[in-house]
This record gives C-alpha cells, sequence and structure tokens, in this order.
C-alpha cells in the first residue's frame, strides 16, 4: 500500500495545482447537438492540427467519433504519418504538439477520460493490490464491458507509447506552445500508472500456464474472478516513481509541476 500511496500523493500534487478540477477540463459550453462524424481529413493539412485541438474539446464530436473506431484509427494513423509521433524530432515542436494531441484523442475516445478522472477518488483510500487499483478507478460501464475495457487498456498504453517519445524529446524549457502541459502530465502520469499493471499482470504466469491475455486477465482481476490468475498479483505493482523515468520528469518540469525525488 505504501507504494502505490507514493504514486497517489503525486497526483494528489497535480490536482491542487489545477485547483481541484476535473483532470480533463472539457468546455461547458460545447455544442449539445449530436454531431456526426468527421471526415479524417479535417485533421490534415495546415489547419489539421487547429481542428484537432478544437474538436478534442466537443463533447459531441468525441461521443461520435468514440461510436466509430474505425475512424479514430484513421485519423491516428494520419498523425502518425504525418508528424512521426513515436518517433519525435526533438527540435520540431510541431511533431510534440500532434503527439500530445494524438494521446488526448486516443484517450477521450476509449473511455480513458473517464479512467483518469476516477483517479481522484483512491486518494482518500489508496488500494494495496493491483484488483484494488483496477476496481478504484474503472468505470462502471467499462467494468461491466470486456470490449470496452480492452479498448480503454488500449487507448492509455498507446497514450502512454506516445508520451513516452513527447518525454524523451521533450525540452522542459520550450514546451510546444498552446499546449496546457500541466494537463499532459496529468494524463502522462495515469497513462503510466496503467501501463505498470498491465505490465506487472503481463509478467505474472497465470494458473493455466503461458499464453493468456494481460487484458483479459486484467478485466477478470477487476471483476473478482480468479480463475486464471496466480497469488503473486495480490501485491502491489513495482512503484512507478522508484526511480521516476527521466521522460515523465521532463514532461513534469515542462509543466512547472513538482515531483518526487
Amino acid at each position: 500500500m505504501a507504494r502505490t500511496r507514493a504514486f497517489l500523493l503525486f497526483i494528489a500534487v497535480l490536482l491542487a495545482l489545477t485547483g481541484c478540477k476535473a483532470f480533463f477540463d472539457f468546455n461547458a459550453f460545447s455544442s449539445l447537438d449530436k454531431a456526426g462524424v468527421p471526415n479524417p481529413s479535417r485533421y490534415q493539412g495546415s489547419g489539421g492540427l487547429a481542428n484537432l485541438q478544437d474538436d478534442l474539446q466537443s463533447h459531441a464530436i468525441m461521443d461520435a467519433l468514440s461510436g466509430d473506431p474505425a475512424t479514430v484509427a484513421i485519423i491516428l494513423g494520419h498523425l502518425q504519418a504525418d508528424y512521426h509521433v513515436t518517433t519525435l524530432d526533438p527540435s520540431n515542436s510541431t511533431e510534440q504538439t500532434a503527439a500530445i494531441l494524438y494521446s488526448d484523442l486516443a484517450l477521450q475516445t476509449t473511455s480513458g477520460d473517464k479512467l483518469v478522472n476516477n483517479v481522484a477518488d483512491l486518494l482518500a483510500n489508496p488500494p494495496g493490490n493491483i484488483g484494488s487499483i483496477l476496481q478504484s478507478i474503472v468505470p462502471a460501464d467499462v467494468a461491466a464491458n470486456p470490449t470496452k475495457f480492452a479498448n480503454m487498456v488500449g487507448g492509455l498504453l498507446a497514450a502512454n507509447g506516445v508520451y513516452h517519445h513527447l518525454g524523451n524529446t521533450l525540452d522542459p524549457l520550450h514546451p510546444p506552445p498552446g499546449m496546457n502541459m500541466g494537463d499532459t502530465a496529468q494524463k502522462a502520469a495515469v497513462a503510466y500508472l496503467v501501463f505498470k499493471v498491465e505490465d506487472a499482470v503481463a509478467n505474472d504466469p497465470p494458473v493455466l500456464g503461458g499464453g493468456y491475455n494481460p487484458v483479459t486477465e486484467m478485466f477478470e482481476l477487476l471483476n473478482n474472478q480468479p480463475n486464471h490468475i496466480s497469488s503473486g498479483l495480490s501485491t502491489s505493482p513495482a512503484n512507478p516513481l522508484n526511480p521516476l523515468p527521466v521522460w515523465l520528469k521532463n514532461i513534469f518540469d515542462a509543466a512547472g509541476a513538482p515531483y518526487p525525488a
């Protein structure tokens, strides 16, 4: 529990820095009308990133995209092809901006945003094992649906990978202009937490032997179905902040946020 508490106290600092607002601060005045699914070409060309940044603030557009994962995959693919979000150029702030927006889109269209918001609920009573971590942060509708759960974990893992590249190429003194680096740091920290949970599960052999899907095993832990789960998962994962990854530290430095030594 102590190891998990260290991570959660880290998140608490971020909440304080943002005035205890929700991690994802959506635009309260976004359209109440049901939006259609945007054409992926809207996010290409000279105005594409600005359009995506605007649309990420719209509940209606994100709801429409959440129901069309094929279109989301096309948009993410274009961002990767056009801006190389997993092989960023350290001198190219446009690529770094695209990486941040890529991760935002991956989270907001796979319920990852709901999970990030729920992390605040852990602060009062930090859990002591992987199962209780998942049970504390996964939204009820996702916990009841293995497909939604798999999509959510996939979105968070995809975001974590891009945040990793972003942090490795980021100059903390010169972050990409116009980006809310505090928001990015919050999301990167939680995506990394989910990555560490998935990694712990993947490296803990289930009772039935190898070849078992770690995301399926996470879903069973979430729902107290330990049919294929070994006893090793009754303990916390390794402390993700010991040591703090350099790439994540760079993102927090860019946000001007304190971090554990």
